[in-house]
């Protein structure tokens, strides 16, 4: 292709670029809190870390693969509000997750083309709903990396050091992303090291293989040798979820609308692959199999980690996005059609999520009024459903969080895990967070369990407060020591009376 064709082209790419960005970017500035069922909690975690800590929570640092927003946050932090810090990052991790793709298919396919720019429709997806925010930016890192690694294929000099500060950003930021990493630059290695082989080019294969594997060096150092590590746990598999949670990546709130826009994305790569129309890099196709084997074994619960195969399915659509490009391009009013249909379904997608987070804008504006009327340094018990453990909607499960950032408070639920966050909880704090649980406390005070109740009388008596905390309606049911203070429907605060019996 003409270069200065391709530089046209790439000019006007870079400027839809830039304005998809924006477009996805509008939520999060539309409402108090993004609606991300784990973000309040990150939120609290990184106000303490930039904080240095307080008498209930101790930051301590350790080479742990899940750290991304406790690195980036932070800093930023130091120029401008925490919120908005926290904003910014997910703002990068949209980024890079879009850019990392584009370049992908830029390096793949040799040009630069519109197709990548469908990377923008998947990045609402159940992934980030769920607020899984350090995987999502690790994930943008090695989608980045991998564009990076083939860029430099023939600069080996450079590849090394290049590759290995890749590989451990990748590491720091979250485990899986770097799993997807390595699992990525295995494959598209994977060629060239059989085609040595197979020419008796022996010294040429090790040194290949050499070159792809040292920067996994230091990561693999860290991890084995220096990151504190889970004491063991139940590992379980769930290959029936398997077809399932790949709808994940579509999945936001309006289920009939997310499965039309599933069924157009399928068909849309179907009908080309059936017309011989879809090109892939075969490099890239390799490692697109390897991450996609990796999903089908990996499985659901891995020691003290819950849902490890739920990450997989948005990187294995972006890499297919990256790797691949109509071979054949359509006629004018063909490219036409499909380009307003694709920009349609995008401007319903952002509706429909707009929608969704205007309305959170009010109901946590509200929940963080009740937050600021508790007194400096409260011990704040936390009460929720089970059921309350879900994307979607207008999560309430971790909002309570917000007070270790607002009220320098106490709450057990708060993040402080030593092989997954570089905080913990102080003395005698661990072991009052661990004495009972927001479920048990729910079902003592909403559902009226009798075996929940006795537990809850003793754990309650270190506490200055309770909220109860549910997207659907609820009822506490009256209690002499419960005293309503003024708060929402959905996020119930209650003063705890010491001189009265609860039971």
């Amino acid at each position: 292709m003409n270069p200065a064709t391709d530089r046209g082209d790439a000019a006007k790419i870079f400027a839809a670029f830039a304005l998809l960005l924006a477009v996805v970017s509008a939520p999060l500035f539309s409402t108090v809190l993004p609606p991300l069922v784990d973000y309040p909690n990150h939120l609290a975690r990184l106000h303490l870390i930039a904080s240095g800590g307080n008498e209930f929570y101790a930051v301590r640092w350790a080479p742990l693969p899940d750290l991304a927003a406790d690195l980036v946050v932070p800093v930023l932090a130091w120029a401008m509000p925490l919120e908005l810090a926290g904003k910014l990052f997910l703002v990068l991790s949209f980024a890079l997750l879009a850019a990392g793709t584009l370049w992908l298919n830029r390096i793949a396919s040799g040009r630069w083309r519109w197709w990548p720019l469908l990377a923008f429709t998947l990045l609402y997806n159940r992934t980030f709903l769920w607020g899984f925010i350090n995987y999502l930016f690790g994930l943008g890192v090695a989608l980045c990396g991998v564009g990076l690694w083939l860029a430099l294929d023939e600069r080996r000099w450079l590849r090394v050091p290049v590759s290995a500060v890749v590989a451990l950003a990748c590491f720091f930021s979250h485990f899986a992303a770097f799993g997807i990493y390595a699992l990525a630059i295995a494959g598209v290695e994977l060629p060239p090291a059989l085609d040595l082989l197979c020419d008796r080019r022996y010294g040429a294969t090790a040194e290949r293989v050499a070159l792809a594997t040292v920067q996994f060096i230091v990561p693999a150092i860290l991890f084995f040798g220096y990151a504190p590590r889970a004491v063991g746990g139940p590992i379980s598999f769930a290959f029936w979820r398997k077809f399932d949670l790949l709808f994940s990546v579509f999945d936001n709130y309006s289920r009939p609308f997310d499965i039309a826009c599933l069924v157009l994305f399928v068909g849309l790569i179907g009908a080309l692959a059936w017309r011989r129309q879809l090109a892939t890099a075969p490099r890239l196709g390799i490692g697109l199999a390897l991450v996609a084997t990796a999903y089908v074994l990996l499985p659901n619960q891995v020691f003290s980690g819950s849902g490890a195969d739920h990450r997989v399915p948005v990187a294995l659509f972006l890499l297919l996005i990256g790797a691949s490009w109509p071979s054949t391009p359509l006629p004018r009013r063909a490219a036409l059609a499909v380009g307003i249909a694709a920009v349609a379904i995008f401007a319903a997608r952002m509706t429909v999520i707009e929608t969704v987070w205007l309305k959170s804008d009010a109901v946590y504006a509200a929940d963080i009024a009740a937050i600021d009327t508790l007194p400096g340094g409260a011990k704040l018990a936390v009460a929720v459903p089970v059921s309350e453990v879900s994307a979607g909607g207008i999560p309430q499960l971790h909002v309570a969080t917000l007070a270790a950032t607002r009220r320098a408070a106490f709450v057990p639920t708060v993040f402080a895990n030593a092989t997954q966050q570089p905080l913990a909880l102080r003395p005698p704090y661990d072991a009052l967070a661990a004495g009972i649980s927001p479920a048990v406390l729910w079902a003592a005070f909403v559902e009226g369990s009798g075996t929940a109740q006795s537990q809850a009388e003793s754990a309650l008596r270190s506490y200055d407060f309770i909220v109860f905390a549910d997207r659907d309606p609820f009822t506490v049911a009256a209690r002499p020591c419960l005293e309503r203070l003024p708060s929402p429907q959905s996020f119930q605060l209650f003063a705890l009376r010491r001189d009265r019996a609860c039971f």
